[in-house]
């Protein structure tokens, strides 16, 4: 039976880790140096027996080295599920869930914590309602995954770089791996038409854009073509691209203006009327905020040879 202590709402499993009884084993806790929170722990464990809490990470632990046999034993309220510790083997427990573990054997563990926070994010208006339910199927048993052993591997080693790459590739994976449990589970977190911009419409949206882009585009004409009513469309379209769609529809001007003043010879009110700003001097003023130089500085520094 679960205590009120086992049950205490933690802000993180890693906090809980370093204040629980597993502060007894030798552990490296390292944070994710992209722009994705999450945090990752590697720690030498032996023989226990716990009660992990109610917390709004998702929990992904797998063995990296197993250096005594054993096995180990997972509740969370449904009966026991027990499995071989082997090295690679993989369960994740769902977030806002408490577990009780009973572990034989000493390996060295590597754990990923997902904050939901973080996942609602990479999902945005596709992340399924009820995350617990969601990642539930993880925690039914053990499993073996050559694909996401690797990548959780290569996440720990970018965690502890600093390099703009390192940023990048901790991104790139963090997504990847979410991506790969979701399957995994087999949620699927929307279907394209349950999507508020579902791809159809945004495609749409873009086909309009791009054979428009010399004229004036407002909120009116891109919420019509993606047949929405406007506040709808603002509200969807932020949830899908993270963008107002004035912001949005103001960097594609700007990526056709960079592309002429590379690929063609046309003076810069042209590349201004055909881009759809309103004078030459918007152009350069948009160009230079955009990328600290002015249309025959960009053009100038793309044609040298």
């Amino acid at each position: 039976m679960l205590t009120d202590t086992a049950v205490q709402k933690w802000i993180s499993y890693a906090d809980y880790f370093k204040a629980s009884a597993y502060s007894s084993f030798p552990q490296e806790h390292r944070y994710s140096p992209g722009r994705l929170e999450c945090r990752m722990i590697v720690a030498d464990m032996s023989m226990h027996g716990n009660t992990d809490p109610y917390v709004p990470d998702l929990v992904v632990s797998m063995p990296l080295i197993v250096t005594k046999e054993g096995a180990w034993s997972w509740n969370l309220g449904d009966g026991w599920h027990r499995d071989t510790l082997a090295p690679g083997r993989i369960v994740a427990m769902p977030p806002y869930t408490t577990s009780r573990w009973m572990v034989e054997g000493d390996r060295r563990n590597l754990v990923l914590l997902i904050p939901t926070s973080t996942i609602n994010r990479i999902l945005g208006a596709s992340a399924p309602p009820d995350l617990c339910e969601a990642f539930a199927p993880l925690s039914l048993e053990a499993w073996d995954d050559p694909l996401l052993h690797a990548m959780m591997v290569r996440l720990w080693e970018a965690s502890e770089r600093s390099q703009l790459t390192d940023y990048l590739l901790a991104d790139g994976l963090l997504i990847a791996i979410l991506s790969q449990l979701l399957q995994r589970a087999g949620t699927l977190a929307k279907r394209p038409d349950q999507i508020a911009l579902s791809p159809h419409r945004m495609r749409r949206l873009m086909e309009f854009v791009g054979e428009n882009l010399h004229k004036k585009i407002g909120l009116l004409e891109m919420a019509e073509v993606a047949k929405l009513s406007v506040r709808h469309f603002a509200r969807a379209f932020r949830q899908e691209t993270g963008d107002t769609p004035h912001r949005w529809l103001m960097a594609r001007r700007v990526d056709r203006a960079k592309a002429m003043l590379i690929d063609t010879d046309e003076d810069c009110q042209a590349i201004a009327d055909m881009c759809g700003f309103a004078s030459q001097s918007h152009l350069t003023i948009v160009l230079k905020s955009a990328t600290g130089k002015t249309p025959k500085k960009w053009r100038e520094f793309h044609k040298s040879p």
